[in-house]
């Protein structure tokens, strides 16, 4: 019996579930006789809990392993010790590229924490690195070697039954963005859509806003050495997001919100049964480059199709026209345009929806990775 500890980055979230919670369940249920698993990321790292990692685990699996705090050295020193004294084997999952662009939110963070410099580190201690797509294995492979890095990508349970194809009732093409706080910059290319719109195509369209909770944000301050002093209720007028929203529900005649709900708890997936067409818009540039392509591995389960940029990852996903629209130019004229298509092209429309279905249910079903991962596990026990 192989003994595994994975230490997530967040015990929540869409991270959390795509990475850790969902894959492990389904190793844990369906490799029972070969893996015992362990999810935990309470650990401080301190002597007793170095030799109590080391005496117990066989592999240590680490998502992201940046820390804002000093438990980074302590991580690191975690890990020297554990591979010196017990022989453990440390892997490295990675689903995000660590230096962010210049306009995403968290910017000044990642650079004030020196994430591109811990994960340079983080490369020289670990064993091996996981991640989601050939593209950004790709990337990774300019900094570890090429051998030991594997591909997992995201996938969803056959099982899971908040990503149905079940759609709610509606006389309107329900148009959806599901995009987070890190799609600011990607979300601008397509606001000025709707005017590009006649007055009759409006009324057949209904615009769904949801993925992102705009209520309760805070301003917050920081000190020099990266410690919170003040937060605050953050004005709507400098909230982008409810910006955003003003200004959809000016341009739209037919706008819904749904509000953020918990994946974990099985409610986010039941977003996309008010949606028939989501709305993919992504930035090119080298952190949206190496994302998955999570969005149609959703979009497919749940019978919702696709528009999205003609950017890596989608463009090596998806084919235009056959399981998506790709739309090529990062302006409002050309979202509108793909969506004008589907709403007078109704059997693209159920082509594209399909075609994407049948891939992810074929190529991203976790059960299928899952197996990708069982094998890998016994090849480095092995070593």
């Amino acid at each position: 019996m192989t003994k595994i500890l994975f230490i997530p980055s967040t015990m929540g979230g869409g991270v959390y579930y795509y990475r850790v919670y969902t894959p492990m369940l389904d190793l844990s249920n369906r490799y029972a006789d070969e893996f015992d698993i362990t999810i935990d990321n309470h650990w401080k790292f301190t002597d007793a809990e170095k030799d109590e990692i080391g005496k117990n685990f066989d592999v240590v699996w680490i998502h992201n392993c940046l820390y804002t705090s000093e438990f980074q050295e302590e991580a690191w020193k975690m890990i020297v010790y554990c591979k010196k004294v017990y022989g453990t084997r440390f892997v490295l999952d990675l689903d995000d590229f660590w230096d962010y662009h210049k306009n995403h939110p968290a910017v000044d963070a990642c650079r004030f924490n020196a994430f591109p410099e811990k994960m340079m580190i983080n490369f020289k201690l670990f064993d091996y690195v996981t991640t989601t797509t050939e593209y950004f294995k790709g990337v990774i492979s300019n900094y570890f070697p090429n051998e030991k890095i594997f591909v997992f990508e995201n996938a969803i349970s056959t099982n899971d039954v908040q990503f149905s194809g079940h759609k709610n009732p509606s006389d309107k093409l329900c148009v959806g963005l599901t995009g987070g706080s890190s799609h600011t910059e990607d979300i601008k290319q397509l606001l000025e859509f709707p005017k590009y719109l006649t007055d009759k195509q409006l009324d057949n369209i209904e615009l769904v806003f949801c993925g992102y909770d705009v209520k309760n944000n805070e301003e917050v301050t920081i000190d020099e050495n990266g410690n919170v002093v003040d937060t605050k209720p953050l004005d709507d007028k400098k909230n982008w997001w409810i910006q955003t929203e003003n200004k959809f529900k000016s341009e739209v005649k037919h706008y819904r919100r749904v509000e953020s709900k918990d994946i974990c708890k099985g409610d986010f997936g039941k977003i996309y049964e008010g949606i028939d067409v989501l709305l993919v818009p992504l930035t090119n540039n080298q952190f949206n480059r190496c994302k998955s392509e999570l969005k149609f591995i959703e979009a497919g389960f749940t019978q919702t199709a696709v528009v999205a940029s003609n950017v890596i990852p989608y463009s090596n996903f998806g084919t235009n026209n056959s399981d998506c629209l790709l739309v090529k130019e990062p302006t409002p004229q050309a979202w509108a345009k793909a969506v004008k298509l589907l709403l007078r092209d109704k059997p693209l429309l159920y082509t594209i929806t399909s075609n994407n279905a049948w891939n992810v249910k074929t190529l991203r079903n976790i059960e299928r990775v899952t197996d990708k991962r069982a094998a890998f596990l016994r090849q480095i026990i092995q070593k």
